[in-house]
């Protein structure tokens, strides 16, 4: 398949932005609207897995017993990351709670959130449906679920659809989308209920990769429609829409994806250059690591004032805040992103890749090139 550049720099530079909104720290840059609206970029995760699953599988999936392997391949793309960082929360509870005496954690261990059933629910990929207790554990792996539900009934869907795929799929599109219309709370739904968020967005990726492709003409009308519609999401992002009109969020980063594969405007070149590519390709173990990282980072800062009274205190549970000014702010803000990254690489280098290495040669048919949904 087709490999985009420009779409694997916007998926970079989305995850960079989930990771900050997820950290509260002082200063403007944590308060900024830009960032304030950047929980919409998940949605343009779900759009793209669409697009990217569809042209990788579509004309792969064409009998049931093609379906075994997708959901395989699919599970060893992101439920191995999953499960460490899960095992990782879990030690962190387990040795907070041996070590309460000492006040290592600011919250009592295994409290809401932290129970075995929500760990469960979350390692069987389950966290999407409503069934923990609220959002548990590794809060932003609940979209993990959600995508690979969305991944499943897709596989059933294209495979069961026949000549009648197109619509069955745009039927799926529309159905999703009305049951968010229909229940009023919008694209608010993680943990309660996300897999139909999940779905609005991976058919509106799908139907992309069906339609025909967008064909500038010219190099000034590549350059106007990228910057119109990346000015479109910046402008959607910043005035943080409330329900039911951040519903059009989904089909906006449609029209995004369409635009952008041309690969044919400066918007495209800039997406394109090697920080942003390297930064796409470690998007999943950003995502995934980012939240543990930051509770770390906050546990540290409350312990060390203990082990050096004289030292300030620069990290507030309640309200959860990093710093008391917004120096310290921007400061902290930079180490979390460090230290996100290097963990981000280790994830990469020591557990995706490893995995989605042998999965290929154990499951994947020769031949057939492999791009990451995420």
């Amino acid at each position: 398949m087709t490999h985009h550049r420009a779409l694997d720099g916007l998926r970079g530079l989305c995850a960079l932005l989930i990771c900050l909104f997820h950290f509260k720290a002082a200063g403007p840059l944590a308060a900024a609207p830009l960032l304030r609206g950047s929980w919409l970029c998940v949605d343009f995760f779900f759009v793209l897995s669409g697009f990217v699953i569809a042209a990788g599988w579509g004309g792969r999936l064409e009998r049931p017993a093609d379906l075994p392997r997708f959901l395989l391949l699919r599970l060893a793309r992101v439920w191995p990351l999953h499960m460490v960082m899960l095992c990782l929360f879990l030690a962190t509870e387990y040795a907070g709670a041996a070590l309460s005496g000492l006040g290592i954690m600011h919250r009592p261990a295994f409290g809401p959130g932290h129970g075995p059933d929500d760990w469960l629910a979350s390692a069987l990929l389950l966290n999407c449906f409503g069934l923990t207790s609220g959002p548990a554990w590794n809060v932003p792996a609940w979209s993990i679920a959600a995508e690979y539900w969305s991944w499943a009934i897709f596989g059933l869907a294209w495979v069961l659809g026949g000549p009648e795929r197109p619509w069955l799929i745009l039927m799926l599109a529309l159905l999703a989308w009305t049951a968010m219309l229909a229940d009023g709370g919008g694209l608010g739904r993680s943990w309660d209920g996300g897999l139909w968020r999940a779905l609005c967005g991976f058919f509106a990726g799908v139907l992309v990769q069906a339609a025909p492709r967008w064909q500038p003409g010219s190099a000034v009308r590549a350059n106007v429609a990228e910057a119109a519609v990346l000015a479109l999401v910046v402008a959607v992002m910043l005035a943080n829409p409330r329900p039911p009109l951040d519903l059009a969020a989904p089909p906006l980063f449609a029209l995004v994806l369409w635009v952008l594969a041309a690969d044919a405007g400066c918007c495209s070149r800039w997406l394109g250059v090697p920080l942003l590519q390297r930064l796409g390709q470690l998007s999943c173990s950003v995502y995934l690591v980012h939240a543990f990282v930051q509770a770390r980072l906050g546990d540290a800062l409350d312990l060390l004032p203990r082990i050096w009274p004289g030292l300030p205190a620069l990290h507030a549970p309640q309200p959860e805040l990093f710093g008391r000014s917004p120096a310290e702010g921007l400061a902290l803000t930079a180490v979390m992103l460090a230290l996100v990254i290097a963990a981000a690489l280790l994830a990469n280098r020591w557990v995706e890749r490893p995995v989605r290495a042998w999965a290929r040669r154990r499951w994947h048919p020769a031949g057939v090139a492999v791009t990451a949904a995420r």
